[in-house]
């Protein structure tokens, strides 16, 4: 049965707000270097687990998550809610939102290979979601495989164009495969839409020195200390 229109808008913007939010998650992650074990997505019926509660560290009102990463009460916490989320798929295998949690959870755990089975898998479910797409970008920039994920990301930032966490990933991806102008580019994008993004800034310093535009980079570079000092 087709949807209605409205529906299906409705459906891309849910979709559109998951993806902004794995984005979001996964700077939180680069920029403090931690690999928090993080409360898996809602689900489309409200709930994380299938009973309203949520699992995991919560952020404890300055940003930072509670617990200390690889303590023994972190990997307990997180082999528990991967042996639920193992259950719930085990019951819903079809379903596109527990693979994503699932996968999410996999990845906190540093299990990038199994967290991208999931998401290849939920890709074939739903090739149109844009939040499996960006989870799988990212898991494979994890996984140092960036020409696999350059084709997600760009699929990204022509859904996400106003993201510089998007651009961003984009650029990194774009760098370690030697497109430089590419990477320069997404760069540049990702500063023009945060001005105080000290890393796109770095990013691009780091572009200009390979192309042996040093005066240039040293302007960036100068740039980025500054924005980082705000």
């Amino acid at each position: 049965m087709i949807k209605p229109e409205n529906e299906r808008r409705a459906s891309a913007r849910d979709r559109a707000r998951v993806a902004a939010e794995l984005l979001e998650e996964a700077r939180f992650l680069t920029d403090t270097g931690e690999t928090a074990i993080p409360t898996p997505l809602v689900s489309a019926n409200g709930n994380g687990n299938g009973n309203g509660k949520s699992n995991g560290h919560q952020p404890n009102g300055n940003g930072k998550r509670n617990g200390h990463p690889g303590s023994r009460s972190s990997q307990s916490d997180a082999d528990r809610i991967l042996a639920q989320l193992d259950g719930a798929v085990a019951a819903q295998p079809e379903s596109v939102q527990l693979l994503v949690d699932r996968a999410k959870q996999l990845g906190a755990m540093g299990r990038y290979s199994a967290a991208r089975a999931d998401l290849e898998h939920a890709l074939l479910l739903d090739p149109a979601n844009l939040a499996v797409r960006t989870a799988l970008g990212i898991v494979l920039l994890r996984k140092g495989l960036w020409g696999d994920a350059v084709p997600h990301l760009r699929e990204v930032v022509a859904e996400e164009s106003w993201s510089p966490t998007a651009w961003f990933y984009l650029g990194e991806a774009l760098n370690h495969i030697d497109d430089l102008d590419g990477a320069l580019a997404a760069f540049m994008r990702a500063a023009e839409l945060d001005p105080r993004h000290a890393k796109a800034l770095h990013a691009q310093g780091m572009v200009l020195d390979r192309l042996h535009r040093p005066e240039e980079a040293a302007l960036l570079y100068r740039r980025s200390r500054e924005a980082a000092a705000r």
